[in-house]
């Protein structure tokens, strides 16, 4: 008999993966200002090679500008996504080009700080990222779970079966908290159900069973507005979708979570302090010195799709185009080949019209919008010519609005009659920078009535005596003009003089022509030396007007009298003055001047400090039995007086001597005080004439 021999074959296809490596790194308010720390942050890029980056804490474009110069390191591997502004600093994406295709990103709102979410290409999978800062501090647990919920409602809303990766500082100090079991509790619907990477949980801020995860601080004495005290936080976190390993797309490498620089031997220590195990003595430094938080990282195999995909890039965020003007628009797109057909759709009533009808599929599209088109909310759609699938649309409605017009500020302002004439439209305006705070500042184009105008924005930072070219749109915000939504800004030229402040009696300041404009009162007298809310009162005869604290904070002496300089705003249903630093606010009735040198020095250091700061201040005499030294706290509360009768005189001149005093950071009864910003004022005789801030820090 013959046997039969039955060969089988089997062909095994190897599916080649990918690996990717993805960042998450708090950069500790980091803008256009902080060059000084870009060569550590570089110096850690470097070390760690991300293809994917995400940092929370930007405060500007500017910020994400120069860290992109230190991801590409000379070269131009990386990109970035959009700078979207928000109610506090900013997260930011950067992406290594050769690896990782842009699709879009999208912004979720939360009464305190926006989620970012980016939808990125890779090997041919659409993943969506979301990076996190939520609320700090404990006390604020439901805080951060309501920010949780809304993340996860957003979640909840994706496609069975989305991978999705949530990054980013999310301060939690325990995995009992309820935000963390937001992320990652079995409900009803467990499309947004999260996991955390790393499988230590438990209680972690100030223990050291999890030393080896903590990530915040690096420094045991804080610096730029950061924390101190060492290592003994695990606040960065990196969450994926919760069944990843699923055979499809990303592929969470296990162990791969690394707190990078952490060698589980720095509980309570700066991060190079000693021997760091983990990293060289360089990067221990670079680490201390770009942030007060490690990064973060895991590493991904990711499986190639053959699935046909097509994104809409832009518009996506809130656009405003103008008629008669030329947009892009772009797209994104995977294992597709095949001509688009691009439509606008109506957001009123849902009707379409077909831009174009086939087009290659290039990523980009030129619209001349006609100056007849009508203006309205709309979304892109974006398909295949042949049968509509692949197709997406815009995430947000974008406008179609009137074009914008170059006018004075004089014209935006001037109305007898109420609101601005130009309410709601879009204008270039131009001005010079009279003073900045948090949330925005004040422009003028000449002195006078009508010529000044607050900006609302929270992206830029330009400096005082900036000359600027601004485009926005005008606003009512309950009965003060001001430009908002800004969608052009350049700096013309730095250190412009400023225009004339108007001299104006205290009942005459109160007026809609002044809003925005730089004014002076003369021997106005402090009538109401505490209004609430760092608020006095001044009145040289002619009327009461307050004085606030918006850019500087003072601390009157009732019936003193001054002369103030500042900014008139509007708020609260009142006029106000608004100095802007020390400079704006003189005594009038000054000092005796045999006492007080001509121009005032005073000032401490260190600052921060801790425990311990030295006060500095010059007068004409060596004597000072009858100078004080104050002590206030941020709500005008005084902490402390420090008696300088027989105080000591360091040097010594022919016309002036240079004092100082140490205070400790003790009140009235030597009892340590908390964090914080505390102000100094010096008192000689019966008079107070300057007043300095300081910053403790422990």
């Amino acid at each position: 008999m013959k046997k039969m021999i039955l060969i089988v074959v089997i062909i095994i296809f190897i599916v080649e993966l990918s690996a990717l490596r993805v960042l998450t790194y708090n950069a500790l308010n980091f803008s256009g200002n902080s060059g000084d720390r870009l060569q550590y942050f570089q110096s850690v890029f470097i070390e760690i090679e991300p293809d994917i980056v995400f940092l929370q804490e930007i405060a500007n474009e500017e910020g994400a500008v120069l860290l992109l110069t230190a991801l590409n390191n000379g070269g131009s591997e990386f990109s970035r996504a959009r700078f979207l502004d928000g109610p506090d600093t900013e997260n930011m994406l950067f992406y290594r080009n050769s690896i990782v295709t842009f699709a879009s990103q999208d912004t979720i709102d939360t009464e305190l700080r926006d989620f970012s979410e980016y939808e990125l290409l890779l090997e041919g999978n659409l993943i969506r990222f979301y990076s996190c800062h939520l609320k700090a501090s404990q006390g604020n647990e439901l805080l951060r779970l309501e920010e949780v919920t809304i993340l996860r409602d957003r979640l909840s809303l994706l496609e069975e079966g989305s991978e999705f990766i949530i990054v980013g500082d999310m301060n939690f100090y325990t995995s009992n908290e309820p935000g963390y079991q937001k992320f990652i509790a079995n409900e009803t619907n467990n499309i947004g159900r999260a996991q955390d990477l790393s499988d230590q949980v438990g209680s972690w801020n100030n223990n050291p069973i999890f030393a080896a995860v903590h990530t915040q601080s690096t420094r045991e004495t804080a610096f730029g507005g950061g924390v101190g005290g060492g290592l003994d936080d695990r606040f960065d976190f990196i969450f994926s979708s919760y069944e990843i390993n699923n055979g499809y797309g990303l592929e969470y490498i296990t162990e791969s979570l690394t707190p990078f620089g952490n060698d589980g031997d720095h509980f309570n220590q700066s991060i190079n302090a000693g021997t760091n195990s983990a990293v060289s003595p360089e990067i221990a430094d670079a680490l201390y010195e770009a942030s007060d938080h490690l990064p973060v990282f895991a590493d991904f195999d990711v499986i190639p799709s053959a699935q046909e995909i097509i994104v809409v890039t832009i518009p996506n965020i809130e656009d405003r185009w103008e008629q008669d003007s030329t947009q892009e628009i772009r797209w994104a797109s995977a294992n597709f080949s095949g001509n688009i057909k691009i439509e606008l759709e109506s957001v009123e009533n849902s009707s379409r019209e077909i831009l174009v009808a086939s087009t290659e599929n290039d990523g980009i599209w030129e619209w001349n919008i006609p100056v007849e088109q009508f203006l309205g909310e709309y979304i892109i759609v974006i398909s295949d010519t042949d049968n509509g699938i692949p197709s997406d649309e815009s995430n947000n409605p974008f406008s179609i609005i009137e074009p914008v017009s170059v006018v004075a500020i004089y014209d935006i302002q001037y109305s007898l009659t109420g609101p601005s004439p130009l309410e709601g439209t879009n204008v270039i305006t131009c001005g010079i920078v009279t003073g900045v705070f948090d949330s925005g500042y004040f422009i003028q184009d000449g002195a006078g009535a009508w010529n000044g105008i607050f900006i609302y924005n929270y992206s830029n930072d330009p400096q005082r005596g900036d000359s600027l070219i601004i485009a926005g749109t005008v606003a009512e915000y309950y009965d003060k003009t001001e430009l908002n939504d800004i969608s052009f800004f350049e700096v013309q030229s730095g250190n412009n003089t400023l225009p004339e402040a108007v001299i104006l009696n205290t009942g005459d300041v109160g007026q809609e022509s002044y809003e925005g404009v730089l004014v002076k009162v003369e021997n106005a007298e402090c009538v109401d030396d505490n209004l609430g809310y760092g608020e006095w009162l001044v009145d040289d005869g002619s009327g009461e007007i307050i004085i606030g604290d918006l850019m500087f904070s003072f601390f009157p002496v009732l019936g003193e009298f001054y002369n103030i300089t500042g900014i008139v705003d509007y708020s609260y249903s009142n006029f106000k003055i608004e100095p802007r630093d020390g400079n704006d606010i003189v005594v009038s009735t000054s000092a005796d001047e045999a006492v007080l040198s001509p121009k005032v020095e005073l000032y401490n250091y260190p600052n921060p400090f801790n425990p311990t700061t030295t006060i500095y201040f010059s007068l004409t005499t060596g004597l000072t039995e009858n100078t004080e030294l104050i002590i206030y706290n941020l709500k005008g509360q005084k902490v402390k007086i420090l008696d300088m009768s027989g105080g000591c005189r360091i040097d010594a001149k022919a016309t002036e001597s240079l004092h100082h005093i140490i205070w400790n950071g003790t009140d009235e009864s030597n009892q340590p005080v908390s964090s914080g910003i505390y102000f100094y004022q010096l008192k000689v005789g019966n008079k107070f004439v300057k007043t300095k801030p300081m910053l403790l820090l422990k």
